[in-house]
């Protein structure tokens, strides 16, 4: 331990033992009177005339997180590579809302900058101690709170000892070279075509101020600093305070990451001091003890003889199970359960889950079950075990965002299953004209898009096509009469029915002779009706790549293509602003199509005005649409891990070696992906996640992605051979 590190422990005793000094030197009013004594015992604070010395010994630990010229005020980093910093505080209450901390606080800070132009690192041993005044708003909230939040402000002294690292444990120079690696010659040596590549130790061995890059000179490393915090308190008991929260720093130097708005060249960092924020949470403990009042016969008259039954007077049983509170092992038992001399629901077979939640009442005994009392198999374990062990999200549960996109000045997001959400609202009707299974032929394909209420079903794992979701049965067997009357082949009706707790629609066909006999079938005429393709692809694209289109129906044809379109409208202004959104979007060969009884018709028919020499209606082939997509979308990344907590530190290590890593949250499943850079290629990538197993992420694998969104790998290869 260096000289200096420990004249900062020394400050920082010398800081708490004049707290002490400060607060049994206090001199007591002992002309209170008793009423006033009691009531200062009761609330610890400063009453008419007198201070009550009551400390609180607290401890705590947290991280620092560093703000200032190296990593652009901690911008391209992540609290996780916070470092750790340690809290000893002794507090004395002022009055009912103020206290006066004495503290000392030590740890490291540290920060890693790595870009084109400026490779920093450093280190710094950093000792503090001061004083604060504290206030927890008790003008503002009730006197029997359980929870407040804090305030504090005060000044203190920092010393800090920085360090950076240049070299690695052979003594080699770290040379920084554009395509990111690291190597032991400059990129510009004549000899760079032999140069080696370099790991960094993460080892901080150079004094920043000895090394004087900038010509600073010997600089003091200690200064003044200002603390300004919030925080939650938690009292927890008569005595023990849990606080959580955070304190910023600010300090009167920048000197701390050994980089000023002076220094040399690419150096050069921002004007203004540097700060840190101390992020913690520590117990505090009162140890101020109340002189016990009266004598012993005082407190036998007051509380019952021990000959006194107690249990007599609990008669409360609040959840009717014969058992009173006072004896009931098992609260809020459900009523009309039989429950045992405790107050516990019956467990015959002893697994611990009661008889009237038991769905295998007679297990054997020894047996492990599940929460529905089931003895589990070795397949359940080897599952529970894949699960334990799985860092790449297979076994969660995760909330697919299937289209987002703008309506009326408002963001929309649709979930699984909202597509289909005409049919979620409650029991309907609906005809089925067909469904994915059998690919639907040119003529009908058509017929389908030419009706407005022309949808598609997610049931399970197929598709169906369906016209309109009505109340009653009646309004679809007018329907299925009417298109019946236009020549085309109706496969029936069916109800259909949400399961919302699945998320699902599940619809089962109407046996004809359980329909209504309908009379009227008129066939009505209607204007034109306006849809917007998005292209035809050649197998079925991932609904992520047309998540932000809104209004989508997908039908496969029996040419083998996979055709997309939004919307359907009766204007066609409606219909040109749509594709003009759908351009934007990046959708660049979207189109209108144009229908009429039954049939596709051309622009020029459907009212647009079309310039001579320009196609009209976009000809059907049986060839993909590959403009539909921009291709310069389509990247590929490799996925390292996935955690639902903090990344384990050995993982982080190989982390911050591989570089460029890129962390997404699922929304519901509360796991944080990670990424790697992307790439053009999936060789590209494949190469790379060769590399990061042989540093030992041997979850690695690749992945596609889409405007930013991530897909398959083999999704990706499929948009770009489009």
């Amino acid at each position: 331990m260096t000289k200096k590190r420990i004249y900062g422990l020394k400050f920082c005793l010398t800081v708490l033992t004049v707290g002490m000094v400060f607060f049994s030197s206090a001199q007591y009013d002992t002309t209170s009177t008793k009423t006033e004594e009691s009531a200062s015992e009761q609330t610890g604070s400063a009453i008419s005339g007198g201070f009550i010395f009551r400390p609180k010994l607290g401890l705590g630990v947290g991280t620092f997180t560093f703000l200032g010229d190296v990593a652009n005020n901690h911008g391209g980093g992540h609290l996780t590579v916070s470092r750790l910093a340690y809290d000893i505080r002794l507090t004395n209450p002022l009055s009912d809302y103020f206290d006066l901390n004495f503290y000392a606080l030590f740890g490291t800070l540290s920060a890693n900058e790595r870009t084109p132009t400026r490779n920093l690192n450093f280190q710094s041993y950093i000792t503090t101690g001061g004083a604060t005044i504290g206030y927890n708003f008790g003008h503002f909230l009730p006197q029997n709170r359980k929870v407040e939040p804090y305030f504090i402000i005060g000044f203190e002294s920092v010393e800090f000892l920085s360090k950076t690292d240049m070299h690695d444990r052979f003594g080699n120079k770290y040379h920084y070279w554009t395509d990111g690696s690291i190597r032991n010659l400059p990129e510009t040596d004549p000899n760079a075509s032999e140069a080696v590549f370099l790991q960094r130790d993460y080892i901080y061995e150079t004094d920043l101020r000895e090394l004087n890059i900038d010509g600073f000179g010997k600089y003091s490393e200690r200064t003044w600093a200002v603390p300004v915090g919030i925080y939650a308190n938690f009292k927890l008991g008569e005595r023990v305070n849990f606080r959580i929260g955070t304190a910023a720093h600010f300090t009167f130097s920048d000197l701390i990451d050994g980089v000023t708005a002076e220094s040399v060249g690419e150096r050069a960092g921002n004007k203004g001091n540097d700060k840190f924020l101390f992020t913690s949470f520590y117990l505090d403990y009162d140890f101020y003890w109340k002189k016990r009042e009266g004598t012993f016969k005082d407190r036998e008259e007051k509380y019952p003889a021990e000959g006194d039954d107690l249990l007599a007077r609990d008669t409360i049983d609040s959840d009717g199970d014969g058992i009173v509170d006072f004896l009931d092992f098992c609260a809020k038992t459900p009523l009309g359960i039989e429950v045992n001399e405790r107050g516990c629901p019956l467990d015959s077979d002893g697994d611990g889950v009661p008889d009237y939640m038991d769905e295998e009442p007679n297990t054997p005994e020894g047996n492990i079950v599940n929460e529905k009392g089931v003895s589990l198999t070795d397949d359940d374990f080897a599952e529970a075990y894949l699960k334990y062990t799985d860092s790449t999200g297979k076994y969660q549960d995760v909330e697919v965002i299937r289209s987002v996109y703008e309506a009326e000045g408002k963001t929309r997001y649709i979930r699984e299953g909202d597509l289909n959400k005409d049919f979620m609202e409650g029991k309907k009707y609906t005809v089925v004209m067909g469904s994915e299974e059998k690919s639907v032929n040119y003529e009908d394909l058509h017929k389908f898009l030419a009706e407005k209420e022309f949808k598609t079903i997610e049931s399970g794992d197929t598709i169906y096509y369906v016209i309109g979701a009505y109340d009653n049965i009646t309004d679809a067997v007018v329907k299925k009469n009417r298109l019946e009357d236009q020549g085309m082949d109706v496969k029936g009706l069916a109800e259909t029915t949400p399961d919302k707790e699945k998320n699902v629609i599940n619809i089962k066909t109407i046996d004809n002779a359980r329909l209504p006999e309908v009379q009227d079938s008129t066939i009505t005429s209607e204007g034109a009706l306006y849809r917007v393709q998005i292209g035809a692809f050649r197998g079925k694209i991932s609904s992520v790549v047309f998540s932000n289109v809104p209004d989508l129906v997908v039908v496969k044809g029996d040419d083998g293509l996979t055709r997309y379109y939004s919307g359907a409208f009766s204007s066609k202004t409606d219909a040109a602003n749509r594709r003009i959104d759908m351009l934007s979007s990046g959708y660049q060969g979207s189109f209108i199509v144009a229908y009429r009884e039954g049939k596709r018709i051309t622009l020029k028919e459907g009212g647009f005005d079309v310039e001579k020499g320009v196609e009209d209606t976009k000809t059907e082939t049986t060839e993909t649409t590959p403009e539909s997509i921009d291709k310069s979308k389509v990247k590929f990344r490799v996925q390292v891990g996935a955690y639902r907590n903090e990344i384990p530190t050995e993982v982080l290590d190989v982390y911050l070696q591989v570089g460029s890593i890129l962390p997404r949250k699922d929304s519901k499943s509360g796991l944080v992906k990670y990424y790697t850079k992307s790439f053009d290629t999936v060789d590209q990538a494949e190469e790379f996640r060769e590399e990061v197993i042989r540093e030992g992420l041997y979850d690695a694998f690749v992945v596609g992605e889409y405007d930013n969104k991530i897909i398959t790998a083999t999704e990706a290869q499929t948009l770009l051979n489009q």
